[in-house]
């Protein structure tokens, strides 16, 4: 048993102390022998140049508006008529270099449904998601078809926001959130009524 621990010993040790051969890359131009980098470094430096890499983190900028329409002339509110069909995000990232993957977050009292989407490097506004009020919010799992039953646009009345985050490699950041409000028709077009503020 002693002989098979001292052979053990041995066989570590040489190979521990056995030399690489000295070649050009290891002299220094006086002859002299450069310091030999650490394993890390080693393994760093094994590394290709070309790998991907990751990607930073950007300080967005992002502007947007909610508007009745998807798409032409917009017109920025936070009051919609529950007889409307959706609601527009339309959003603009500045600096954006290439597509960043977002969620979208929309929340009415209790109730939240999150959709994936992108932010798109662009110098306009442009739709990047939409909320339809002639369906639930949450949809029921026990609908066979995608039909929503006997559902009530009522129960889209009220405050509402929108929040939209960013996912990198420092995790999960807001870039942009809105609130806003859903009427009744009547209490809506009693908001048309309303004097324009002036600023």
């Amino acid at each position: 048993m002693r002989t098979f621990f001292i052979a053990v010993a041995a066989l570590a040790l040489t190979a521990a102390c056995a030399d690489a051969p000295i070649t050009a890359a290891d002299l220094q131009a006086d002859g002299q022998l450069r310091e030999r980098p650490t394993s890390q470094q080693n393994v760093l430096a094994a590394v290709p140049a070309s790998r991907p890499q990751a990607q930073r983190a950007e300080r967005l900028a992002v502007t947007g508006l909610l508007a009745s329409e998807a798409e032409g002339a917009l017109e920025d509110t936070t009051r919609f008529s529950v007889e409307g069909e959706s609601i527009h995000l339309h959003l603009r990232a500045d600096d954006l270099a290439e597509p960043r993957p977002v969620t979208f977050v929309w929340t009415h009292g209790d109730e939240r449904r999150e959709t994936l989407g992108f932010l798109q490097p662009s110098e306009t506004l442009s739709m990047a998601a939409s909320l339809p009020l002639t369906r639930p919010l949450v949809r029921d799992p026990d609908l066979q078809d995608d039909s929503d039953g006997d559902f009530d646009p009522a129960a889209h009345l009220g405050l509402w926001q929108v929040e939209v985050y960013s996912t990198d490699s420092t995790g999960r950041s807001l870039v942009f959130e809105r609130e806003f409000e859903v009427l009744t028709v009547e209490a809506f077009e009693a908001t048309l009524l309303e004097p324009a503020e002036v600023l």
